[in-house]
């Protein structure tokens, strides 16, 4: 049985979006890996487990009303949301931080816009038994333009006993029978999507 504690309270990240000084332009709407200064790593480190945080900055326009971030296990050859769902986003810019090491035993959330700012904790009870396998963890390293209603995937991480892991580009996350062939023990995914709808227009749509 899984289990999803959720709770607002503040993140303490200064929030600064990182200004790019490369002369490609950027899209209007865009998610990227956080460029953090020396001061906001120092307290990522501080506020943070032992563990690895992924941090994005994401851009946005005036219309988006709500955001999603789902995490999947892969079960015969399809993706089964086991936490997520959506919450109010007004604001039009942003960071989340995933928080994880195993994504089998659960991660945590953090999103901070202007406005507010919040965390979510999944914990998977009981966790699954990971002892003496192999990971491997990819993730979104380039800046991803943001389409309205589409899922963005930000991580997928493979566990298995298996003697060697193909590790794939996030966006094999769309193919999940490229995972299901080698037979793998354990894969989940985080994806992040943002929506023009409310939450209650999105539970209406499901």
């Amino acid at each position: 049985m899984k289990k999803i504690i959720t709770g607002i309270i503040a993140v303490i990240f200064i929030f600064s979006l990182s200004a790019c000084s490369s002369s490609v332009k950027k899209p209007s709407m865009y998610i990227e890996k956080a460029e953090l200064s020396q001061q906001e790593e120092n307290i990522a480190k501080l506020l943070g487990d032992n563990n690895d945080q992924l941090i994005y900055d994401f851009k946005l326009d005036d219309t988006v009303k709500s955001v999603q971030i789902n995490t999947y296990k892969l079960i015969d050859g399809k993706w089964k949301m086991i936490s997520g769902g959506g919450q109010q986003f007004p604001d039009g810019m942003g960071r989340l931080a995933l928080d994880f090491e195993n994504l089998a035993e659960g991660l945590r959330i953090a999103l901070q816009s202007e406005h507010s700012s919040g965390s979510t904790k999944y914990s998977a009870e009981p966790a699954e038994e990971i002892t003496g396998i192999g990971r491997a963890t990819s993730m979104l390293n380039d800046l991803t333009e943001i389409t309205y209603e589409k899922e963005i995937p930000l991580v997928v991480q493979i566990s298995t006993a298996q003697n060697s892991i193909n590790s794939y580009n996030v966006d094999y996350f769309f193919t999940p029978d490229e995972y299901q062939k080698h037979s793998y023990e354990h894969v989940y995914a985080i994806t992040i999507l943002f929506s023009q709808k409310t939450v209650g227009e999105l539970d209406t749509a499901n």
